[in-house]
């Protein structure tokens, strides 16, 4: 890859704030959220549905916030937006429930789309940034389930929290961001196919993530090193990555995650390990994704997202018992590594050195 850029005193800002950023977003959201039932006693059927709605509403509405964004060039504009509704998301927690998640699910998309399109113009055409940028969300939601389930998230800490990160966003200068939109050469034959292939991997990722089940998750301190392995995978993916090579950094790390993660359920050390690098591929599809649609970081991130509600929505379903098995997860793992084999060298081979785009 081409066009590096060091890790400036502005970049790390940008990173330090919008990744604190989506930390905060991300717990408070689904602090509101678990905390419904609990605040309200609601049965499972419903709460069911909220869950689904939020999910629906934080990653299906990101294509289209991403659309709005590369055409108005407002990033910081909807990340601050993001920050308000979710606000009032959290202001909505003891009072009417369906709106409370209505808006932190809205709000959680405005600031993903936000903050990622600013990541990934932070070094642009890596991967490294918008790993670090994702990040921290894992632990958000972490933090967030642990505060909701257990009855300990106080909706106004975060309030002025995140009126703070308001204050702060617009104190931080922005990175210089691409907004010349260029159209695919007519001769790029393999645009489509390449496009099939790394969001397929994002859908199968996703599917693994919610339906393997690790047992001794059930311990406090395991799940917590589980979760820090998921948010290291992401931030060091990246980086892993630009330093080593895609191909070789995406395809080994998803090899040796597989027998690791098959292991993994009974051991925790081998799941926390096989989990780390499982992750290391997170960064790379996004950002392979992103170079395809230049000027169009918005709609490259909402599109990502958009792959990982289709992975994630068979766990909605009876179906998830089914998937629920650890051999066809395995197999699952494999064949996506195959899969980002061919989509990432037939991606570099339509660069084949230099841009894509006229």
């Amino acid at each position: 890859m081409e066009n590096k850029k060091t890790w400036t005193k502005s970049v790390l800002t940008n990173l330090g704030v919008y990744g604190i950023g989506h930390f905060l977003i991300d717990a408070t959201s689904i602090g509101v959220l678990f905390s419904l039932s609990r605040v309200y006693s609601l049965n499972v059927a419903y709460f069911f549905v909220l869950l689904l709605l939020y999910n629906i509403l934080a990653f299906g509405l990101q294509i289209f916030i991403g659309i709005y964004v590369d055409r108005y060039q407002v990033p910081r504009g909807a990340a601050v937006f993001g920050c308000i509704l979710t606000i009032i998301g959290a202001v909505l927690l003891g009072i009417f429930p369906l709106f409370a998640v209505i808006f932190v699910g809205i709000g959680n998309a405005f600031f993903h789309i936000g903050g990622g399109v600013i990541s990934l113009n932070l070094t642009p055409k890596k991967a490294s940034a918008p790993g670090v940028y994702v990040a921290p969300g894992a632990f958000g939601l972490f933090f967030g389930l642990f505060l909701g389930k257990g009855g300990y998230f106080i909706n106004w800490i975060f309030i002025l929290l995140l009126i703070l990160l308001i204050i702060v966003i617009f104190l931080v200068k922005l990175p210089k961001i691409n907004y010349n939109q260029k159209k695919a050469r007519k001769n790029f034959n393999y645009f489509e196919l390449i496009l099939i292939l790394v969001l397929l991997v994002i859908v199968f990722r996703s599917l693994i993530g919610m339906v393997f089940i690790l047992p001794w998750k059930s311990s406090l301190d395991l799940l917590i090193a589980l979760t820090l392995g998921v948010v290291l995978g992401k931030a060091f993916g990246g980086i892993i990555a630009d330093k080593f090579g895609w191909v070789k950094v995406a395809v080994v790390s998803l090899l040796i995650s597989a027998p690791l993660l098959y292991i993994g359920i009974n051991i925790p050390i081998f799941g926390i390990m096989g989990m780390f690098l499982f992750n290391f591929t997170m960064p790379i599809t996004l950002v392979a994704i992103s170079n395809m649609f230049p000027g169009k970081a918005g709609f490259s991130f909402g599109l990502t997202c958009l792959a990982l509600l289709i992975g994630a929505l068979p766990s909605f379903t009876r179906f998830q018992n089914i998937l629920n098995n650890p051999i066809l997860d395995f197999i699952l793992i494999i064949i996506s590594a195959i899969v980002l084999f061919f989509g990432l060298k037939l991606f570099f081979k339509g660069f084949n050195g230099k841009e894509i785009f006229e």
